[in-house]
């Protein structure tokens, strides 16, 4: 089956904003379908692509090691979302790694189909569109990191790392470890949330039951 209408809903993705249906078939018809398990490393930092990544189910980490080996998570990137595509147009080597958190798939853009189509100015605007608002996210995020209190980094971090089934499938030690504290701290602010009737924890998998809660919570109120 052609790809475009495998993953129909790909074509909503951002990459493809004002383009005619038509283009937006023909661009997913010559991708190349991946399938990976979890714990994958699609796209490996300092290393150069082969290609733009289009997530089509599942989700990436995107993640960066300082020259220490120090490690910093700094997305969690989902359906739609594109990874890579800066490098595979630059020919620059990966600023960031990215790892499949559980069973994902996605389709690979080659960097021949990328110069193709970069020739259209809608394609160069949805690129710079999408690195702009990426800016706009890591900057409010770090502002978060920087200035926010765990309980209300907490609400956060689980509204970033839920599915559109409102679960979070990472585990506590690794929500303690993105927070840069302990699970038992993490355990303590999950456990106020919980009584609040915002998540409920079953089986140590956290599932929110209130994402407005969470997000007045986030913001103060």
């Amino acid at each position: 089956m052609r790809l475009s209408l495998q993953f129909p809903q790909l074509a909503r993705a951002d990459f493809f904003e004002d383009i005619p249906s038509s283009t937006v078939a023909q661009f997913l018809d010559a991708c190349e379908l991946r399938s990976v398990p979890s714990g994958t490393v699609v796209l490996k930092q300092d290393d150069h692509v082969s290609g733009m990544v289009l997530i089509a189910h599942g989700c990436m980490e995107v993640s960066l090691m300082n020259s220490d080996g120090h490690v910093v998570i700094i997305h969690h990137a989902r359906e739609g979302e594109t990874l890579g595509e800066i490098e595979a147009i630059s020919r620059q080597p990966c600023l960031a790694s990215c790892t499949a958190v559980g069973p994902a798939t996605f389709l690979l853009c080659p960097v021949t189909l990328m110069a193709q189509h970069l020739s259209n100015p809608l394609f160069q605007r949805n690129v710079m569109r999408i690195t702009q608002n990426r800016l706009l996210r890591d900057n409010q995020r770090k502002y978060v990191d920087q200035n926010y209190s765990l309980d209300r980094r907490l609400c956060a971090y689980l509204l970033r790392l839920s599915d559109r089934n409102n679960r979070v499938p990472q585990s506590q030690g690794y929500i303690a470890n993105l927070a840069s504290c302990s699970r038992q701290s993490i355990n303590r602010a999950l456990a106020v949330l919980r009584e609040e009737g915002l998540v409920t924890i079953e089986k140590g998998k956290i599932r929110l039951l209130d994402r407005s809660g969470l997000e007045r919570r986030l913001a103060g109120q």
